[in-house]
């Protein structure tokens, strides 16, 4: 699974709010459900995740990890 948990800081750190993200960043302004799919770690497009780079003046590796699903783990 792709978690946006390192997305989640990084707001919190540069103190951006959803309502600048919904509001405040011109061409690249995400929707509510958007938002709320980051906020559950669940899918989102590639434009999604361009648009928070450029938001965010980050790289993909700053925002998102990839997680394996428990239930694809092997017992070895």
């Amino acid at each position: 699974m792709i978690s946006f948990e390192l997305l989640r800081g990084l707001l919190s750190e540069k103190g951006i709010t959803t309502y600048y993200l919904r509001n405040k960043c011109g061409i690249y302004n995400l929707d509510s459900k958007t938002i709320r799919r980051l906020m559950e770690d669940e899918s989102v497009s590639t434009n999604t995740i361009d648009s928070l780079c450029n938001i965010l003046d980050c790289n993909t590796i700053d925002i998102m990890t990839f997680k394996p699903d428990k239930e694809n783990e092997h017992n070895d």
